[in-house]
């Protein structure tokens, strides 16, 4: 059995701080140097990174009954900040709550939500056709406004736009202080009596009470409205008939409303970034798109570069740029042996980049998703059982929003904007992302 190459040395050190200021340099650093299975040290945890579809595929599918999220440091860190979701949770009570979860995102359901969400992005653009002539916007701020309104109305039936500042304020102190904690050496729970662990306990508690507030009230309506949380409310485990408390419900409100807006913002922040680099694919979309101002659910089947130019986007830059399990056995990869309690991550941002799998890896090509690939070796939304319920969700919202915004305006960056990236939990345009309106 061979021995899983990686740092060695005081080189483990250097590491960890090299880490600690470009996580992404890093890893790419990490694979070019010792291959597609390295171990590496982050803090006082050792990391394998698997960066081999083979390796992927049995870690999320074929063995992913060794591989959890129970005892993981990096998951019970983020529990404090998102409850027990579906995000967090593990073994029986994730598959619970997943059987009860999953009625809500049925094709039917989600595709009932098409109108909602091209209604608010031409909302969006009427605010912007008011703009003065030569006005520079941050799209990356627009996208994350126009997501979080989106899914709001999808979740719950309700414009947070009303709240849009608390609520978004109380986003952003979760994902700042998820990032910072993540980044730290040894990474503790918020709960000592210091003003940062204050300021989160303040922005959790008020996203608990929003969050019950609708539940308590969704809870005590006769005439409910059809939307998410209806769904998830009247659900029922087929096993044992059992519905979700209103703290899980809570909980898995507060998980929809982070990673479903924040994700699907950046995505599509990269991808009109993309697109103003490269004009010529730009001009494809447009020509599939032509001036369809009000596209639906139907309308998709027949635009696919618009698909492809999303999952392109998404593999240069992936929104969830790297993730983990725990080993609860020892197992092995390709000829490597990993031991039991072993933190093994992929890092999509790295693995979409592998160039043996993807062809001028750097380059921005949609019709690369026309030809096969093995399996493992694009993971966006994770893979195997634990993919990400709300892929067709966020794959039907990045589209409609895409044909809805370039069937009728162009956003070219800003002459001399150099951009760069922000591995936060998500993957951002660090400082935004300035951009002029072309109207079309």
């Amino acid at each position: 059995m061979k021995t899983i190459p990686g740092p060695r040395g005081l080189e483990i050190l250097s590491t960890v701080f090299r880490f600690q200021r470009d996580p992404l340099a890093t890893l790419s650093d990490l694979t070019n140097r010792f291959g597609d299975i390295v171990r590496y040290r982050y803090g006082p945890f050792s990391v394998v990174l698997l960066n081999h579809p083979e390796a992927v595929q049995r870690m999320l599918q074929d063995n992913h009954l060794n591989y959890g999220k129970k005892n993981s440091p990096f998951y019970e860190m983020l529990r404090h900040f998102l409850g027990d979701g579906l995000v967090t949770s593990d073994g029986d009570f994730w598959r619970r709550q997943r059987r009860l979860a999953q009625p809500a995102f049925t094709r039917k359901r989600l595709e009932a939500l098409a109108p909602l969400m091209v209604q608010c992005t031409n909302d969006m653009l009427d605010e912007w056709r008011r703009l003065p002539a030569g006005a520079v916007l941050n799209v990356a701020d627009e996208m994350m406004k126009l997501t979080l309104r989106i899914v709001g109305l999808a979740l719950f039936s309700l414009d947070v736009s009303a709240e849009t500042r608390a609520v978004a304020h109380c986003l952003e102190v979760l994902q700042g202080q998820m990032t910072q904690r993540f980044q730290s050496l040894l990474p503790l729970p918020p709960v000592l009596p210091t003003a940062r662990d204050r300021l989160f306990r303040d922005s959790r508690r008020r996203l608990d009470e929003i969050a019950m507030k609708i539940v308590t009230e969704r809870r005590a309506q006769s005439n409910r409205p059809q939307d998410l949380l209806t769904a998830l409310l009247e659900a029922r485990d087929p096993e044992t008939g059992e519905s979700m408390s209103d703290r899980q419900l809570c909980d898995e409100l507060i998980t929809f409303l982070l990673a479903g807006h924040e994700t699907t913002a950046n995505a599509l922040a990269w991808t009109f970034y993309l697109l103003s680099l490269h004009p010529d694919q730009r001009r494809r979309l447009e020509a599939e798109v032509g001036l369809l101002r009000r596209p639906s659910a139907e309308d998709l089947p027949q635009l696919p570069l618009s698909e492809r130019v999303v999952l392109e986007s998404m593999r240069l830059y992936p929104p969830v740029w790297v993730y983990g399990r725990m080993s609860y056995a020892p197992d092995e990869f390709m000829g490597y042996r990993v031991g039991k309690n072993q933190i093994v991550t992929v890092a999509p941002y790295v693995l979409h980049r592998h160039p043996a799998i993807w062809p001028n890896p750097e380059g921005f090509d949609p019709d690369r998703f026309l030809l096969e690939r093995p399996k493992g070796s694009y993971v966006p939304f994770a893979h195997g059982p634990r993919l990400c319920i709300g892929n067709h969700f966020a794959m039907m919202e990045a589209r409609l929003l895409l044909v809805t915004v370039a069937s009728q305006v162009r956003l070219n960056l800003q002459a001399g904007t150099r951009v760069s990236t922000e591995a936060l939990v998500t993957l951002r345009p660090l400082g935004g992302l300035p951009m002029t309106l072309e109207w079309r």
